[in-house]
């Protein structure tokens, strides 16, 4: 096969090579009508028209030169199914006009909507998406889309027919109810106005959605009724009408004609001159429509028909005294009575009237409530408008009237009794002896004269509550309680046909009072600090005895021993006290003092306090408020110190005196002997002392200066040879002394600077 492809290869290539390779390519036009989609030689799917595609078969003409395709492609399109047909009606009477119309689907190339009946086939009854047909009897209609490429499945609805009218065979005449002995019967003639029924009579089957209707005089008329039966009450000779009808139609009428006798015919309506009127006034009744039979006459009736006649004629004049229903009727002849007509008169009976009144306790005014119909008038001894005043009217019964008159001027009164009882006063002033008093006391409560008591009452005492507490007493005007605990009395008058008054009350404070004082420790020391005094409850309560003041305790005032302290505790008119003993023991601490004079820089004058005899730690409080030992930096003046133990045990050392004579000794300890007329000398002067002894030495130890003599020193830098000494730090020993005292002795640096 590889052979027979080289040499066709060959042999084309020296044939173009000869003859040219245009002058063999062919060309040709490739006609194609498909429906929706087409799958060419190109292997492309087309889906719409075309005419511009072209495709090469290399070597396939008949020389072996290439052939060359246009495609020339008509694409139709094909219908899609309808989904659903709506019509104007589901079912319809026949012969009417019925409109279909399909929903969804879709019409292709040349297609158009094909209409059925019956079948999805056969002859089409129209085209179009909406057609209109004329139905006759029921029928399904189907519906397709037909075209180039294909007919479409059929959607299809049923629509069906109303049931037509029948025709009625005839009507009859039924029992007819005969009132004079309450029968029925089937009869050629009736009295006016008697129940009749009717009866209509059909074979057929009767059609869904039809009725029986019924007319009086003509065919057509205002309906009477409607049913297979209906019951009349002809006032004379009738004709009556009746069809079937329905939504499609109505049949023929039948009728059948009642006969009437020369009966009465009972009245339409019953006319007054006025209605609505007040009692005791009169009306004329009058009757509307309505006739007489021969030999029958009309009566009128009171309460109830038939009965308590009370005249006779078209009209009649009537005096009501409440509201009340007449009525009236014809009366003999042929057919005997009619039916009554009715008519109610109204008559505004007020019916006045007035609830009871209670009795009167309370002399206060009151709106008087209670009158029916509302709104009425009062009239009687104490009214003034609707307000019965008790201090008007006075004590006993009193008639009151009660008037009322309405809209239509009628008028109508009642009386009724109010009865003014004397009532309890209220008492208004109580007083007792005594309002506070201690547990185990009494007191006295009293009314004074200005509290009334009315005849057959009495004052009642009570305790806790008003009228619900524990009687304690009666009649009195006065009591004597005595409480244990605080309570609340109340008093008030009781008896006669009031109600009691209300209470007046006072409160007795009761006041039981204990107190305590708790034990006080033992002190050391007079000199121990002044304290508060603590432990009395309830507090509030006033300390006293020996040392105490504001409640506080000074054991300086009270001095070494056993003291009693008394904590008093007063409440209202009572008193309670409690007693304690605080026992001051004697110090064992001695104090001594001695002072020291520094340099004014390193301490000046120190106070230094010596206890002796004391436990552990001691602690010192100067006067000036310094804690520590020596005080140092002490000025001029006198000095106190307060020294304690760890036993809490104290001793205070007095009047450390402190005069110019102790002042600290102000050293300057530097100099520079360069004579530039600064700071040359080293200078000493001790105004305060007598005698001045100062050594210097160096650092050695080697002494370079000592003096002996009056209270100043002038030093230059020099040895006791006169020679400069260089610069360096050296030390000075001094005595001060004051002739007839023990000296003092100083030490420390001085730098020289050259």
């Amino acid at each position: 096969m590889r052979k027979i492809s080289i040499v066709l290869s060959f042999f084309f290539i020296c044939f173009i090579s000869k003859i040219g390779w245009n002058q063999c390519e062919t060309s040709s036009i490739d006609n194609h009508v498909v429906c929706d989609s087409f799958t060419w030689i190109d292997g492309l799917t087309y889906t719409s028209s075309n005419n511009t595609a072209v495709h090469t078969l290399v070597g396939a003409n008949a020389v072996g030169c290439d052939s060359i395709v246009t495609l020339n492609l008509v694409l139709k399109t094909s219908s899609i199914n309808p989904s659903i047909i709506t019509s104007s009606d589901s079912i319809i009477c026949a012969n009417n006009d019925l409109f279909l119309n399909l929903n969804g689907g879709l019409i292709g190339t040349n297609g158009q909507w094909v209409w059925y009946k019956d079948s999805c086939s056969g002859n089409s009854i129209g085209t179009g998406a909406t057609i209109t047909v004329n139905q006759t009897a029921n029928t399904t209609y189907f519906v397709r889309a037909e075209g180039d490429c294909n007919n479409t499945l059929c959607e299809n609805i049923t629509v069906e027919n109303y049931s037509y009218f029948i025709e009625l065979d005839s009507l009859s005449i039924d029992s007819t109810y005969n009132s004079t002995d309450s029968s029925w019967s089937i009869i050629d003639s009736v009295c006016p106005q008697s129940a009749v029924q009717l009866f209509a009579h059909y074979s057929e089957t009767f059609p869904v959605g039809y009725s029986i209707t019924w007319y009086k005089e003509s065919c057509g008329s205002f309906p009477i009724g409607v049913g297979d039966s209906i019951t009349v009450y002809p006032d004379s000779t009738t004709s009556y009408y009746a069809r079937v009808t329905g939504i499609c139609g109505a049949s023929l009428c039948k009728s059948v004609t009642i006969f009437t006798k020369d009966g009465s015919i009972a009245p339409s309506g019953v006319l007054t001159t006025s209605n609505n009127f007040c009692s005791g006034d009169s009306t004329n009744l009058s009757l509307s429509g309505g006739n007489l039979g021969t030999g029958a006459v009309w009566n009128w009736y009171e309460s109830s028909c038939g009965t308590n006649s009370i005249g006779s004629g078209p009209t009649i004049t009537v005096i009501p005294h409440s509201t009340t229903m007449y009525y009236v009727r014809a009366n003999g002849g042929i057919c005997g009575s009619t039916s009554c007509e009715e008519i109610l008169l109204n008559i505004y009976n007020l019916n006045v009237y007035h609830s009871p009144i209670d009795s009167l306790c309370d002399l206060s005014p009151i709106i008087l409530q209670g009158g029916f119909p509302r709104n009425g008038t009062y009239s009687g001894n104490g009214i003034l408008d609707s307000i019965f005043d008790p201090n008007i009217s006075g004590i006993g019964a009193h008639t009151i009237t009660y008037s009322y008159t309405d809209s239509n001027n009628c008028t109508d009164s009642t009386q009724f009794p109010v009865v003014v009882l004397e009532p309890n006063f209220d008492p208004t002033s109580i007083s007792a002896n005594a309002y506070e008093i201690c547990n185990g006391n009494s007191t006295t409560i009293n009314l004074d004269n200005s509290n009334q008591l009315i005849s057959a009452s009495q004052w009642v005492w009570y305790q806790g509550s008003c009228g619900t507490g524990q009687v304690i007493g009666t009649a009195n005007n006065q009591i004597s309680v005595s409480p244990t605990t605080t309570t609340n009395y109340y008093v008030r008058a009781e008896g006669g046909y009031c109600p009691s008054s209300n209470c007046i009350g006072v409160t007795i404070d009761v006041y039981t009072l204990e107190t305590n004082l708790l034990e006080i420790d033992d002190i050391c020391g007079e000199d121990h600090p002044e304290f508060d005094l603590t432990g009395g409850t309830p507090s509030g309560g006033i300390y006293s005895g020996s040392g105490v003041s504001n409640g506080s305790f000074n054991p300086i005032n009270a001095g070494v021993g056993n003291h009693n302290i008394t904590y008093t505790y007063t409440l209202g008119p009572c008193v309670a006290t409690d007693v304690e003993t605080i026992q001051i023991n004697v110090s064992p601490i001695t104090v001594d003092y001695s002072t020291e004079i520094e340099i004014c820089s390193e301490g000046g004058v120190m106070i230094h306090a010596h206890p002796r005899n004391g436990l552990g730690f001691y602690s010192y409080q100067w006067s000036d408020g310094s804690l520590k030992n020596p005080l140092m930096f002490a000025e001029i003046g006198s000095y106190n110190v307060l020294v304690s133990d760890a036993n809490e045990c104290y001793s205070l050392l007095e009047n450390i005196q402190i005069d110019r004579d102790l002042e600290c000794i102000d050293m300057t300890n530097t100099f520079s002997p360069n004579n530039d007329g600064i700071n040359d000398f080293w200078n000493l002067n001790f105004q305060n002392y007598d005698n001045l002894k100062l050594i210097i030495l160096n650092k050695w130890g080697n002494k370079i200066i000592d003096y002996s003599g009056n209270n100043s020193y002038q030093w230059d830098g020099k040895n006791i040879d006169g020679g400069d000494l260089p610069s360096g730090t050296y030390y000075y020993i001094i005595e001060l002394s004051v002739n007839g005292q023990q000296p003092i002795d100083q030490t420390g640096p001085i730098t020289l600077i050259r």
